[in-house]
């Protein structure tokens, strides 16, 4: 049985955090958030599956593991147009995307 990746994990954004530095860790955080936060979930599934391909690498480069693999598998979805799998899948990403804007807000807030 495959375990369940971290919300966020630590060593990528460590990896992130010396690659970009300080001072511009706050600013992407804050980009990454800023489209989490203006991102509803919903909408016709292709929209929503080009909305939850950009959300894949973004996620990804940070850290949120989980957030990126629930986005790639419902943009397959959306393409595939398995609307239950959509619907399914859009509660997941959506209770994920809440978690990483919540932890993203923590990590700005440490600086």
């Amino acid at each position: 049985m495959p375990t369940t990746p971290p919300s966020l994990d630590a060593a990528t954004y460590a990896d992130l955090r010396q690659a970009v530095g300080d001072d511009a860790l706050p600013v992407l955080l804050g980009r990454f958030r800023q489209q989490l936060v203006d991102w509803s979930v919903t909408g016709e599934p292709q929209a929503l599956g080009a909305a939850a391909h950009g959300v894949i690498a973004s996620s990804g480069l940070i850290g949120f593991v989980r957030l990126s693999r629930l986005c790639a598998a419902l943009e397959a979805a959306c393409q595939a147009g398995n609307l239950e799998d959509v619907r399914d899948l859009a509660r997941q990403v959506l209770a994920e995307k809440a978690v990483a804007e919540a932890e993203t807000t923590r990590l700005m807030a440490l600086g």
